[in-house]
C-alpha cells in the first residue's frame, strides 16, 4: 500500500499533537518497512522536527506555506499526483480530499467548550473537524472519553470510530534526583524542591485557578516550595498574570518558558509533586509523561485525565480552589502517600508505549483501505 500522512502540528512548539505526530511516524516506521509512506508537511521545521531516514518514509513539503491555501488546495493535488491510496489526517483533513482517510480526533473541548479557544480559528477548525467525522473512513479517537462525546453529541457511528491511546516515549523514566535538581538549577534557575505543571498556559488548562490554589496551599502549609509553569503562554495568558499581581505571588510562580522536548524527563525528574489541573483533555500527555518519571501527580476529575490516570494519580474537581488547595496539602504531608501514587504512576504509565499505537493505527489502515 502507498500511504499518505498529513501532519499539521510538528515543528510548531504544539505539545501533545506534535508528540503525536513525530512518535507515531517514528514508531511506524519500526514497525512498518513493507508500505511506502509520503509524509505531507507545511514548513521545513515540520519536515526536520518527524525525519525519518528510512527508505520507504519521503517528505514533501506543500506550497505555498499559507495553510489556508495548501490545506484546501496543495494537499489534494498532492495526493493525486503522487497516487496515495490512502491517507491519515493527524490533526485536520482538508475541506475536500480526492482519497479516502483515516482521521485522528485528539479532543471534544472546540465542541464544548468554545470560550477557551480564538473565535477567529474556532469556526475554522470546528468546520474541518466536523468534515473529517463525517468523511473519514476510520476515526482513531485518543480515548474513550472522546469516543463517547463524539457518538453522543454529534451523532457519528461508534462503528466507525475506535479508540488508539498516545504512547510514552522511552525517555520518560525515573532518573537521578540529584542530577535533574542540579540540571533544574541551571537550566532554569531554580535551587528549591518545587511543584511542577506542564502545559500551554491558557484558559483551558486552568493555571489562573491552580496559582489560586497554590497560595492558599503555601499559607496552609507553610510550604516554601515553589510552583514551577512550563509551556508556552497561550492567548488567555493574561489571566496568569492577573492572578500573580493581586495574589502577590510573582516571588513563588516561576515560569520556566518552553523546553524542549528532551529536556522535559530532567524537568519532571526534579520535582517533588505534578499538579495538571485541566478544565478539559482529550489524551492528557503531561500527566502520562510525570507518571512515568515517578513523580506523584494530581490531576483534574474532567475530561479524560481519570480514564488515563487509571486511578494512579489523586483526582480533585478543578474548578474547586479549595478542592486543589487540600490536595495539595495532604500529597504535601503525607510521604506515604507520595511513595504509593509514585509506584501506581510508574505501574499505569508502563501500559502504554508508542509501538502499540503504531501497531493499532496501521490495523486501522488496514481496515479503512478495505472500504
Amino acid at each position: 500500500m502507498r500511504y499518505g500522512l498529513f501532519v499539521v502540528m510538528a515543528g510548531r512548539q504544539a505539545g501533545g499533537p506534535e508528540t503525536y505526530e513525530r512518535s507515531l511516524i517514528g514508531a511506524l516506521a519500526e514497525l512498518d518497512r513493507e508500505n511506502t509512506y509520503r509524509i505531507y508537511c507545511l514548513s521545513r521545521e515540520a519536515a526536520d522536527a518527524v525525519r525519518v531516514d528510512q527508505g520507504n518514509f519521503s517528505f514533501r513539503i506543500l506550497r505555498p506555506s499559507i495553510r489556508w491555501i495548501s490545506i484546501p488546495l496543495s494537499l489534494p493535488l498532492a495526493l493525486a499526483r503522487d497516487g496515495v491510496e490512502l491517507y491519515h489526517a493527524t490533526f485536520t483533513p482538508p475541506p475536500f480530499s480526492p482519497k479516502p482517510y483515516v482521521f485522528t480526533h485528539h479532543c471534544f473541548s472546540t465542541f464544548n467548550h468554545p470560550e477557551f479557544y480564538d473565535p477567529l480559528i474556532l469556526a475554522r477548525l470546528n468546520r474541518l473537524l466536523l468534515t473529517g467525522l463525517k468523511k473519514a473512513r476510520r476515526i482513531l479517537c485518543v480515548s474513550q472519553n472522546v469516543l463517547d462525546l463524539t457518538a453522543e453529541r454529534l451523532g457519528i457511528s461508534p462503528n466507525r470510530m475506535e479508540v488508539v491511546y498516545h504512547g510514552i516515549e522511552e525517555q520518560f523514566h525515573p532518573m537521578d534526583k540529584a542530577a535533574a535538581r542540579q540540571w533544574a538549577k541551571q537550566r532554569c534557575g531554580i535551587s528549591r524542591p518545587f511543584v511542577l505543571f506542564v502545559g500551554r498556559l491558557d484558559a483551558r488548562k486552568n493555571v489562573a485557578r491552580l496559582i489560586e490554589a497554590y497560595h492558599r496551599f503555601r499559607q496552609e502549609s507553610l510550604c516554601d516550595w515553589p510552583l514551577v509553569l512550563a509551556g508556552r503562554r497561550g492567548w488567555q495568558a493574561g489571566q496568569i498574570d492577573a492572578a500573580v499581581e493581586r495574589l502577590g505571588a510573582r516571588a513563588y510562580v516561576i515560569e520556566a518558558g518552553y523546553l524542549r522536548h528532551e529536556e522535559l524527563p530532567l524537568l519532571y525528574n526534579a520535582a517533588e509533586m505534578f499538579v495538571f489541573p485541566s478544565l478539559w483533555e482529550g489524551f492528557g500527555l503531561p500527566l502520562l509523561e510525570a507518571m512515568a518519571c515517578g513523580v506523584p501527580s494530581i490531576a483534574s476529575n474532567l475530561g479524560s485525565l481519570p480514564e488515563i490516570a487509571g486511578g494512579a494519580a489523586y483526582l480533585v474537581d478543578p474548578q474547586s480552589v479549595d478542592a486543589m488547595a487540600a490536595a495539595l496539602c495532604e500529597l504535601y504531608s503525607s510521604e506515604s502517600l507520595r511513595a504509593q501514587l509514585r509506584e501506581k504512576g510508574l505501574a499505569r504509565a508502563g501500559e502504554f508505549s508508542w509501538r502499540t499505537t503504531a501497531q493499532r493505527t496501521l490495523s486501522a489502515y488496514q481496515r479503512a483501505a478495505c472500504g
